[in-house]
């Protein structure tokens, strides 16, 4: 026997379902806090509205420094004395809970990943913003910035993103207390820089290397000369 459902039955039947559907109990599915840094060349934009932070002679290569994303990001100015090589961040924050956000997190996982849609991590899609490093290798909770150099005395730029966005102040996470007060991100990360040897210090290690061989050679040439004269005698 074939139902004819007329066509107020059809949209009661969709109103009822609709309204059973909306008292079930939804399964809460938890997504990863993505974070994406990039490194690229200065922020023009930025850069009309306050003066690059100063990265001093005390900072020196190998040095770990921590701090919080995602912040008020600004452009850098690289007055170390040294060309930077490389950078390396280490996510130090792996789980993130804050009941005081909206909506509420808890324990949810943190982790590298790509945040503006590129397909890429690491890599920038903004216009005006040029990449300085090739090479952008992550491995656990390391991510490491090569194939590139930063001058000493350039200014350069370097952001995190997290989605959903942890910003302080950006709509879910409460905003900070005015400056002096601490304006970063709640998110943990660590970073250190390599330095590119200049030409001096590696003709210093050649020569130094140099000197050195020769030194074991004449040593190992004397050895072989007393080793011999002692075979002769015995003779």
């Amino acid at each position: 026997m074939k139902i004819l459902l007329t066509k107020k039955f059809k949209i009661a039947f969709s109103v009822f379902g609709a309204a059973i559907i909306s008292v079930l109990p939804l399964e809460q599915v938890s997504a990863a806090i993505l974070v994406e840094p990039i490194v690229t060349t200065r922020n023009e934009n930025i850069i009309k509205t306050r003066n690059p932070r100063k990265l001093g002679s005390e900072l020196q290569p190998g040095q770990v420094v921590e701090y919080g994303v995602p912040d008020n990001a600004n452009n850098l100015l690289n007055a170390t004395g040294k060309d930077m090589g490389s950078f390396v961040f280490d996510l130090k924050t792996l789980t993130y809970s804050n009941p005081n956000s909206t909506p509420a997190f808890n324990n949810e996982l943190v982790q590298w990943g790509d945040v503006d849609g590129d397909g890429k991590i690491g890599f920038s899609n903004t216009d005006g913003l040029t990449d300085i490093f090739k090479n952008v290798v992550v491995k656990d909770n390391l991510i490491t910035f090569s194939g590139g150099v930063i001058p000493d005395g350039t200014v350069f730029f370097n952001q995190f993103v997290t989605q959903p966005n942890l910003k302080p102040g950006g709509g879910i996470i409460p905003p900070t207390a005015p400056p002096p007060a601490d304006q970063d991100g709640p998110i943990r990360v660590s970073a250190y820089y390599t330095a590119i040897p200049e030409p001096n210090s590696i003709l210093g290690l050649l020569v130094f290397g140099c000197l050195g061989l020769a030194s074991m050679l004449k040593h190992t040439e004397k050895q072989c000369k007393n080793t011999n004269a002692h075979l002769h005698n015995k003779c």
